[in-house]
């Protein structure tokens, strides 16, 4: 009885080795790359910082700890912390890393240039203490 099942299994094995079979549909060549247009950049962080890179190097990771402004022409000083460093203060028009500007200090909010692109950060909200109730 073992050595029908062994002799029926390697019979069955052999079958499938060594039968023919046809595609059900032709074999097409693959495309290589993306045929359609990208609309947005690649995220290359991760494989820069398998290269060694250190994120935001480049002044790409600054947070606005807080601001003086002066008028609504934009002057004013920025605490800014750049790259994980702790905060430093900037006036409007100074550079922050290279290609990368304080252009503008406005109440709420900074306005960067990099290379021509503006890019708005904004204050973050202030987070009620417990126990603190808010009376209009």
């Amino acid at each position: 009885m073992l050595v029908l099942a062994l002799a029926s299994t390697i019979t069955g094995w052999g079958l499938d080795f060594t039968a023919r079979r046809t595609p059900s549909e032709p074999v097409r060549p693959a495309t290589v790359g993306n045929p359609a247009a990208r609309t947005q950049a690649a995220d290359i962080a991760p494989i820069a910082f398998l290269f060694g890179a250190l994120p935001g190097a480049d002044g790409s990771d600054i947070k606005l700890v807080g601001v003086i402004a002066r008028g609504k022409q934009g002057q004013g000083i920025a605490l800014l912390a750049v790259d994980g460093r702790p905060a430093l203060a900037l006036r409007a028009g100074t550079e922050i890393a290279t290609g990368v500007t304080l252009a503008e200090v406005r109440a709420d909010h900074v306005l960067i240039n990099r290379s021509g692109a503006v890019q708005e950060i904004r204050l973050p909200a202030k987070v009620t203490p417990d126990g603190i109730v808010k009376v209009r």
